[in-house]
Parts: structure tokens; C-alpha cells; sequence
């Protein structure tokens, strides 16, 4: 993703990418000037993921939908995020749905 100029949407939801992919894509998306929509629901990120991906937040300017539902970001993920966000002026959807037990 670092050298690709055409590539706008990625879809990785449900691959297990961990902590360390996200870290990965983080860093490709410091760099990237096309990527508009990144999709990684489901991939179990955890809060250390999040936190990648907040820090790639606050100099990205063109992402604009990002999608972390069920990656058991917990509050320090969620936090990382919400700091992130303080300085990002494009991110237009952001979805970080849980799931939700019937227990």
C-alpha cells in the first residue's frame, strides 16, 4: 500500500490481521494519498491495533471511512482513537460497533 497511487478502498474485514497488521497498514497509511475507505471489522486488533491506526489518523488527509467493528478495542483503543481524531480534519465515518452478548 506504500507505492500503490490508485488503490482508494480496502477491504480486510474477518482476516485476523491482529495487532500486528493493523500496525502494518498504519504505517502504509501515514504515507498513502489515495486510500479513502478502510475496511478492518472483525480482524481482532485489540486496543495496541487501535492505537496504530489513531497515530496513522493524526497525519492521514484523505481517509475518510474507517471501520474497526468487533476488534475488541476495549477503552484504550477507543481513547487512542478519540485522541487520533483530535487532529484529523477529513475522517467522515468512523464504525466501532461491539458485540453485544444476550447473557
Amino acid at each position: 500500500m506504500k507505492v500503490n497511487a490508485v488503490l482508494t478502498t480496502l477491504v480486510l474485514s474477518g482476516n485476523e490481521i491482529m495487532a500486528e497488521g493493523a500496525k502494518a497498514l498504519a504505517e502504509a497509511l501515514k504515507v498513502n494519498s489515495v486510500l479513502t475507505t478502510l475496511e478492518l471489522s472483525w480482524n481482532n486488533i485489540g486496543a495496541e491495533g487501535a492505537a496504530a491506526i489513531a497515530e496513522a489518523l493524526k497525519v492521514n488527509s484523505v481517509l475518510t471511512t474507517l471501520e474497526l467493528s468487533g476488534n475488541s478495542i476495549m477503552d484504550e483503543g477507543a481513547a487512542a482513537l478519540a485522541d487520533g481524531l483530535k487532529v484529523n480534519g477529513v475522517l467522515t465515518f468512523l464504525k466501532c460497533v461491539a458485540k453485544i452478548s444476550s447473557n
